[in-house]
């Protein structure tokens, strides 16, 4: 199934989904309290134009867009942007396919995508970077996360049970394919390795403090290839 096609109607639930799965919620939970930290670490002074490609319901635009002084979301799907519109009456949201009109929309000194390109068939990964390439600036960033890493604790021993899924994107494949497109790895964020067991994966809550024990203890670049989920920030080269 082409991905595109694959949120046309998830306006309406896909937070509450997000919410609703102890897993989901959690590495969303952790991805709010890492893009709070990167931007206010590589960013002190704020963005000057800021994109969110792939915005969906606005769930990263919201986090991103108080410290942008413009702030886009283009999303295909009509009933995802209709929720973000909800969220951020004041930002400009966009209904198009990018991969398949021109929009002129400018340059970005800023652009997030987050878990677009983990669940993306190959070309349209591919046929994005290319769009985005156009998009970020020379000089300029891209916030990405991939949140279906085959190479995964998590995912490793549901494999050597019998489980199959499709995820293909490891982290040194993700790398790999940001570098053909111009784009230079500067951090890497793995949220949630500890979770690599069923019964720790479907607990609702823990301890907070517990938590981020275990977060600052895994939280190491390096545990990336292992994480079922990684926050990244890439600069664009000039070339």
């Amino acid at each position: 199934m082409d991905y595109r096609e694959s949120h046309a109607d998830r306006g309406a639930d896909y937070d509450q989904s997000l919410a609703a799965s102890a897993f989901d919620a959690y590495m969303a939970r952790w991805e709010t309290i890492n893009v709070e930290e990167i931007l206010s670490r590589r960013f002190p002074d704020g963005v000057d134009r800021y994109l969110d490609f792939a915005c969906g319901t606005g769930r990263v635009t919201s986090l991103i867009a108080p410290h942008a002084r413009l702030c886009v979301g283009v999303d295909i799907s009509e009933s995802m942007l209709e929720a973000a519109k909800r969220k951020l009456p004041t930002a400009r949201f966009v209904h198009a396919d990018l991969t398949k009109e021109e929009r002129d929309l400018g340059q970005f000194d800023l652009v997030s995508s987050f878990r677009f390109f983990g669940n993306a068939q190959g070309e349209l990964r591919e046929a994005v970077l290319g769009v985005l390439e156009r998009l970020v600036a020379p000089g300029g960033y891209l916030l990405v996360n991939n949140h279906r890493n085959p190479m995964a604790l998590a995912h490793l021993i549901l494999k050597a049970k019998g489980v199959k899924h499709e995820m293909d994107l490891t982290d040194s494949g993700f790398r790999a394919l940001l570098a053909r497109f111009g784009f230079e790895l500067v951090l890497r964020k793995p949220i949630g390795v500890w979770k690599y067991r069923g019964k720790l994966m479907s607990e609702a809550q823990r301890d907070e403090s517990s938590e981020k024990r275990l977060e600052k203890a895994f939280g190491a670049q390096f545990f990336a290839s292992i994480a079922p989920d990684t926050i990244y920030l890439f600069r664009r080269t000039i070339r």
